[in-house]
């Protein structure tokens, strides 16, 4: 296939991809069909990203049904970048209507993700049946019986002139489900993980009778954050040893630079073990230290995509998480002191200890597809809120900055309601905490395993109740998760 650079024009170089014919009932109520592209021998330093610029459904006379992305002419007749002096920066491509995605940030982070190459789509994408989500077309909520097709454009990140061509794999996963959304009767299903604990030392804390209590209460508390109002938890969870003698020890504490290469390289072992867990469950990396330049920044987890792939063996396989960050190099059988070995009751737990489960929750969350409901603001650029319609855009103002708070999506977005439910978000009439969210109050169901942390942000100025996070999914974030492939 035919390449071309990040400021050139498509005209001539998008080619299409047949992924065949399928019936409605391929699919069932909460089908997918998810494609996962990888460019093969790249010629040169660098790589290529496989751009999805089409995905539609034609009928048995070849007239499209459904067109998924549409593109405008920018992007055939410039490209997506503008480069001058080593640097590029987004043009006038951008995406039209009707469209699963909403615009081109949208796009951009499934086709140009954070560690390598491989790039990862799944439709639908949104279903304007579920609560107030207007940015979707009626008619992309479902897929259809038709002959399906995709284009792409193998997008170089090379400055030089590319005449060669390369390969490309596609692997195409379709999901068959007939479990709806919401269905009281419906379990609603549940993600497997690989969890892979890197280096000697955290592999021997483990060992421990304490270390091992806490790394089951981590990953049940994992289970109860997804359950809690999504329906999906944690089904099977398996855990492997990468050991200091065999490669472990250079990413027990691993920089944001080797992030990529450490998901390839830890999955890859993964398929050597059981190459029946591919596709299957989604890797989980537990280091000590997640470094960002130098040991004192310091990061609390990543994931390998907002959306992450099905194969193991790239740099998307997987997500990653630090054990020591949060409690001053403490390791897994240094938490939760005041625990028995027969005991240890969540409220016995300590707080940085369950904001361990929530990070890895969190980025779960991303790996099954979705984005923070609110970025914060810096001083040079605009507040950036997610697409779905039923996370609040509530946020406080410190300095030059905006935050996602809690406070404020209550203040502002559910209180009345919540109060008239009775007790309040988070106070009874006397002031006492009470619960994370009002379930019953359809204003104040903005709680979302993605919430962007306020941890630390707020203490000072309105008090200790607001310290917690809402760590609920969103009926449309539950929605993304369900077409989810990994969810079975």
């Amino acid at each position: 296939k035919p390449m071309v650079r990040l400021n050139e024009a498509w005209s001539g170089k998008e080619f299409s991809v047949d992924l065949g014919t399928y019936s409605a009932s391929d699919f069932g109520t909460n089908g997918s069909m998810t494609l996962i592209a990888e460019v093969l021998n790249y010629p040169t330093s660098g790589g290529a990203y496989a751009v999805m610029t089409s995905f539609n459904v034609n009928d048995s006379n070849g007239a499209t049904v459904d067109e998924f992305i549409n593109t405008n002419a920018t992007c055939t007749s410039s490209g997506m970048y503008t480069c001058s002096g080593g640097s590029c920066v987004s043009n006038g491509c951008s995406i039209g209507s009707p469209s699963s995605f909403v615009n081109r940030n949208d796009w951009d982070q499934h086709q140009i993700p954070p560690f390598g190459y491989i790039t990862t789509n799944s439709f639908p994408r949104c279903d304007a049946s579920i609560g107030t989500w207007s940015t979707c077309p009626v008619d992309l909520g479902t897929l259809r019986s038709g002959v399906y097709t995709a284009k792409y454009v193998l997008l170089s990140d090379s400055g030089s002139a590319i005449s060669q061509t390369v390969g490309l794999k596609i692997t195409k996963i379709v999901k068959r489900d007939n479990t709806a959304r919401g269905n009281s009767a419906a379990t609603n299903g549940a993600i497997d993980l690989n969890v892979i604990l890197v280096g000697t030392s955290t592999i021997n804390d483990s060992h421990s009778a304490k270390g091992a209590q806490n790394l089951n209460l981590l990953y049940g508390e994992v289970h109860n954050i997804m359950k809690a109002n999504s329906g999906v938890g944690l089904g099977t969870v398996k855990v492997f040893e990468w050991a200091d003698a065999d490669g472990g020890s250079q990413y027990a504490q691993v920089d944001y630079s080797d992030v990529g290469t450490m998901l390839a390289a830890g999955s890859a072992g993964i398929n050597l073990i059981d190459p029946t867990l591919e596709g299957k469950a989604i890797n989980v990396f537990m280091v000590q230290d997640i470094e960002n330049g130098s040991p004192s920044s310091t990061i609390l987890g990543l994931s390998g995509g907002i959306l992450g792939p099905m194969t193991n063996g790239t740099q998307t396989s997987g997500l990653v998480f630090a054990t020591d960050i949060l409690n001053s190099g403490a390791s897994l059988s240094a938490f939760n002191p005041s625990c028995t070995l027969s005991s240890c009751p969540r409220n016995n737990q300590q707080d940085d200890f369950i904001e361990m489960g929530a990070t890895i929750a969190h980025e779960l969350g991303h790996y099954l597809s979705l984005n923070h409901p609110s970025e914060r603001k810096y001083s040079s650029s605009a507040q950036r809120h997610d697409q779905l319609s039923d996370t609040p855009e509530c946020t406080d103002t410190v300095g030059p900055s905006q935050y996602m708070s809690q406070k404020q999506c209550y203040v502002t977005t559910c209180k009345s309601d919540c109060d008239t439910e009775g007790g309040g978000l988070y106070y009874t009439a006397g002031g006492a905490k009470t619960t994370n969210y009002c379930p019953l109050s359809t204003s104040c169901q903005f709680n979302h395993v993605m919430w962007y942390t306020t941890k630390n942000r707020y203490q000072a100025s309105v008090g200790a109740a607001w310290k917690e996070d809402g760590n609920q999914i969103s009926e449309q974030s539950s929605a993304l998760v369900q077409w989810n492939p990994f969810v079975r």
